[in-house]
């Protein structure tokens, strides 16, 4: 019985500490957590944004590495007509205009990527 005293009086006197009662809490939007949303962190150093999918279209914004849009749509576009085959290429909406699939990461909730882009170099 004396054994098992010590080792549970460290425990208790160990484990707990104060935290002045307070909780943390995270303020966050529910369209950040929805899984039915998608988040764009642009990777690239410099991101021409396009008013709509293609090269071809006017610039209409800049995004710089490191920002986070959300994905407002998305679509495949063909960019190069080949003999045998196309070569497609996927475009994401956001909130400016569209820019290459190529050029961002695409993570499933505003968490993520925060968590990233504080990750990114």
């Amino acid at each position: 019985m004396k054994k098992l005293i010590l080792p549970v009086l460290c425990a208790l006197l160990f484990s707990c500490t104060k935290n002045n009662g307070q909780i943390e809490m995270q303020s966050l939007a529910p369209e950040e957590l929805s899984p039915r949303i998608e988040w764009a962190l642009i990777s690239d150093p410099y991101v021409a944004c396009r008013k709509q999918a293609g090269y071809e279209y006017e610039t209409i914004a800049s995004f710089r590495k490191g920002e986070i849009y959300e994905i407002k749509g998305n679509c495949t576009i063909i960019v190069d007509k080949g003999e045998k085959e196309e070569k497609k290429e996927k475009w994401y909406a956001l909130e400016e205009g569209w820019v290459p699939s190529g050029t961002v990461r695409v993570y499933s909730n505003r968490l993520k990527a925060d968590k990233a882009r504080s990750e990114l170099k």
